[in-house]
Order: C-alpha cells, then structure tokens, then sequence
C-alpha cells in the first residue's frame, strides 16, 4: 500500500521585514491604512501610536510587536506608498527609462494618500525623525534611477565622469517642484521636455563636475 505525500504547507508572503498570512496580512493592512490617515490628518510629531491602533482595531501591543517604535512604523508605512519595485525600464534610451520612472512616480505621488504625505514631510523636515525616515526613503526611491544613469554612462550614452545624482535631482527636482509645490498639472510632454533638456546638457558634458 502507498502512501501519499501531503502538499507543502504555503509560505506566507513577505511585506517589509514581516511574514504575513492569515491575521498577520489584516494587522498590516489595517495598521498601514490607519497610520497613513493619521500622519494625513495630524502629521508626524502628533501621531500617537494609540490612536493608530484603535483607528486599525487592535491593541497597541500589537503594534509594538511589529514596529518598535513610531519612526519605524511611519517608515514602514510610508514604504508602502511606492508599492513592490518594478523592473529596471529598459527602453533604449536613458531619456525613455527616465521618462518610464517619472510616470509611475508621478501617479504615486498624485493620489490623495501621496500629496498628503509628501506635504506632511515638507512641514516637518525639522523634525529629527522626519528628516531621518525621509533621507532613508529617498536613497531607497533614487537607486533605480541612480542604476538607468550609470547604465548610459557605462554604454556610452552619458560621458563618463556625469553626475548621477545631480541628473535624477534636476529631473525630480523639477517635475516635483510643478507637481507638489506649485501644484500646477503634470502632462506627459511636459515630463518628456524636461528629461530631454536635462539629457541633451549631460550628453554634452553639463553634468561632469568640474575637479
């Protein structure tokens, strides 16, 4: 007589450092949507951990447990607005990959969730914590955009000796500024002039600093 062998028992899922499944995905999810109505309705230094957890409808143990302490749940949480990193664009063309970049960024940032946040973050950058989780956010945000330039520099697309991070600054920095400050409307021409502006002076050496 044979025996069968029972199927694998499923491995949760991983969201940030947390194995989720079952309870553990609703504790999440409940507790990121609290914490990201709360920093929209009160900001950083107000938030209080207890009211997060009685807005996600569970004991601030259960919190605790997961984010030692409030900089590491708003960290966390803010993570979450960029959603799971997509492949590197690879288009042809460093203005094509960065144009790739800035729409994906630009409808993150445009929802209700994402100019709340982004606000919150212009307010407080006084604030330690803030600064911290923000400098964080944005070296983790910058890598895929760091990675396209060094990839033109290395094929020969860019002149070796550009700057990375001046290039995704002036790219950002200008649409976010549009976008988020002046709170002025974002077209797709208007992200695809600047990129090409910015491109067309590193192309002739404009973002090679000098020694």
């Amino acid at each position: 007589m044979t025996t069968s062998t029972p199927p694998p028992t499923p491995v949760p899922r991983r969201t940030g450092q947390f194995r989720l499944g079952g309870r553990s995905e609703r504790v999440v999810r409940d507790v990121t949507r609290a914490t990201l109505a709360e920093l929209a309705r009160v900001g950083y230094e107000a938030l209080r951990v207890e009211d997060v957890a009685v807005e996600a409808g569970v004991n601030k143990t259960t919190v605790y447990r997961r984010w030692p302490n409030k900089a590491d749940l708003v960290a966390d949480v803010l993570r979450t607005l960029k959603g799971e990193p997509d492949e590197l664009p690879d288009l042809g063309s460093v203005g094509a990959d960065l144009v790739a970049l800035l729409r994906a960024s630009v409808a993150s940032a445009s929802t209700c969730e994402g100019r709340s946040i982004h606000r919150m973050i212009a307010l407080e950058m006084d604030h330690p914590e803030v600064l911290s989780i923000a400098n964080a956010l944005r070296a983790e945000y910058q890598a895929p955009w760091l990675a396209v330039i060094e990839r033109a520099i290395g094929r020969g697309e860019l002149p070796e000796g550009s700057d990375p991070v001046l290039l995704v600054e002036m790219v950002m920095g200008t649409v976010f500024n549009k976008l988020l400050r002046k709170r002025e409307p974002v077209d797709d021409a208007f992200l695809c002039a600047v990129v090409n502006m910015v491109v067309l002076g590193a192309r002739s050496g404009g973002a090679i600093r000098a020694a």
